[in-house]
């Protein structure tokens, strides 16, 4: 077997890890077809063969078709074998046994069948594509030791952003795992050309490509330009591609055909929001926000303290003759599964400034988050409030209006869905997609900053699961400390919330506008007092 330029990849990186005494742990993220499971197959056989009582164990996304495939490639291995090799026992498209003095195993298993043994080589193949990956690790850990001659290796397609994979692999990447990460392009595989004619048809080729992302191929000479790899012959073979195996579509052929990471989890076809527009926030907006705090009534006013344990964080202070709204969401209870969320919106231009919100350890419960929710929307002025009014957001509207005697909230004949008196926004099927509706336009026409973070990645992770649009993983149990990624949605309704109100008040007036307002009032103050100090010289 002479190895691929993609298998060379990976042999690279196994040998750097174990050079530098570490146990091998490699992700692998590539494109369809490019001979990766080929590769860490031989590397597994020959270990098995070479190293004696090792334990091998290839794991693939399903017990039929995958893993009969793959036990067939390490039947191949054997079979083309120079010097003959007994095996002890086999189990056709499962298992095989090698004889002693080996006695190494080498077991092939669908993911709902891997059972609990100790190995030394693990292979998770198509990783991206199980169903329970974060479940199958979990396990797998306990099962694989730490020892610098241990292998593990996830070697995949991208299937989705947000998903296991997808926030294995950005934990790789950032350095808070110990796994390796190894992106492999398509066009680094040497089959994936198609040669021309001749001169003439490489040059009638060149002359018609796209220099416009409206194109049915997108923008390729912006493509040959940040990835200056790209041969005529490459693009050939894309446009071939995009034709007959992606249903003419260039995002199915970036997930299936990635020149980078980002365009392999650039979006699937569940996604609310197109991973384009919310990148390039995360690139153009995203900046830090204040320590966490507290606000609080002093004689001088409301203040802002510094607390860790505090639930507020401001991105843009108050300005002075500015307009405000707020939406917010309300947990369903303290079970850790939800947060509760509000957020503050400048209206002129539309920027989210400020958040309430729980975290890991901190839930919060509503007595302390209606309080901050009043204290935060006087610190920007008097901001209407739209809460969302199911559950416990009714009792946060009665909060509002009883305990605090806050008037400014929005009620939902405001919002023109039903003509009712109550105040608030139901979060029902007909208002959740006009409300996401909003913001996707939003976020889509560029009309809203969002400079945090933590709200973005919630929008990456928004999907329509079973038709209805939410957080991909919600309502499943998350642990202590694990990414937060697509267990949550309470930013999105809070920002929802914001929206309602925004779109419900009349159109925003600038800050221009107020500022003369002010003057002008200012002005008939001052000349009432004068006329009236006139009139006191005749008394």
């Amino acid at each position: 077997m002479i190895p691929n330029k993609t298998q060379l990849m990976v042999l690279q990186a196994i040998y750097k890890q174990v050079n530098e005494g570490k146990p091998v742990r490699l992700l692998e993220l590539k494109g369809r077809q490019q001979g990766s499971s080929t590769g860490i197959g031989a590397y597994c056989f020959l270990r098995a063969i070479c190293e004696p009582q090792t334990n091998a164990l290839i794991i693939t996304e399903e017990k039929g078709g995958s893993a009969a495939n793959i036990y067939a490639m390490y039947e191949r291995f054997y079979e083309n074998l120079p010097l003959g090799l007994d095996r002890e026992s086999t189990r056709m498209g499962q298992f095989m046994k090698f004889a002693s003095p080996v006695g190494s195993t080498i077991k092939v298993e669908g993911e709902k069948n891997v059972t609990s043994f100790t190995f030394q080589i693990v292979h998770l193949s198509e990783a991206a594509f199980f169903q329970n990956l974060g479940k199958t690790l979990s396990m797998l850990y306990q099962t694989v030791p730490d020892n610098p001659d241990t292998f593990v290796c996830l070697e995949t397609t991208a299937n989705r952003y947000g998903d296991d994979f997808h926030t294995e692999w950005e934990r790789a990447s950032e350095g808070k795992s110990d796994f390796y990460a190894l992106f492999v392009p398509w066009y680094y595989h040497e089959e994936y050309t198609t040669p021309f004619i001749g001169r003439e048809e490489k040059k009638r080729f060149e002359k018609g490509l796209s220099d416009s992302n409206e194109s049915v191929y997108g923008n390729e000479w912006y493509l040959m330009e940040i990835y200056p790899e790209l041969t005529m012959e490459n693009m050939k073979w894309r446009r071939h591609a995009i034709r007959n195996r992606c249903q003419g579509s260039v995002v199915e052929f970036n997930r299936q055909y990635p020149c980078s990471p980002e365009d392999a989890f650039h979006k699937s076809t569940n996604t609310i929001f197109d991973m384009s527009y919310l990148q390039k926030a995360l690139r153009d907006y995203v900046f830090e926000p204040t320590d966490r705090g507290t606000l609080m009534e002093e004689p001088a006013g409301l203040q802002f303290a510094d607390d860790p344990e505090g639930i507020v964080q401001i991105f843009y202070p108050p300005e002075p003759h500015t307009e405000y709204v707020m939406g917010s969401d309300h947990a369903e209870g303290l079970d850790g599964r939800d947060y509760s969320a509000a957020i503050i919106l400048q209206r002129m231009p539309l920027r989210m400034c400020a958040k309430i919100r729980g975290f890991d350890g901190r839930q919060v419960s509503i007595d302390e988050f209606t309080e901050q929710m009043y204290y935060l929307a006087m610190f920007y002025g008097h901001a209407w409030i739209c809460p969302e009014n199911n559950a416990d957001g009714g009792t946060v509207v009665s909060l509002l209006q009883e305990k605090w005697e806050y008037t400014e909230i929005i009620a939902e004949r405001d919002l023109g869905v039903v003509n009712s008196n109550r105040f608030g926004w139901r979060n029902q099927s007909n208002t959740r997609r006009r409300g996401v509706g909003m913001l996707q336009e939003a976020v889509h026409a560029d009309e809203i900053e969002i400079p945090c973070q933590q709200t973005l990645r919630e929008c990456m992770n928004f999907h329509t699961v079973n038709g209805k649009p939410q957080a991909i993983k919600k309502g499943k149990a998350r642990k202590q400390g694990e990414p937060e990624d697509g267990f949550y949605d309470d930013l999105i309704f809070a920002l929802i919330g914001g929206l309602f109100a925004h779109h419900s008040r009349p159109a925003p007036r600038s800050r221009k506008y107020f500022e003369r307002q002010f003057e002008e009032s200012r002005f008939r103050e001052l000349s009432i007092m004068q006329n009236n100090d006139h009139w006191t010289k005749y008394a």
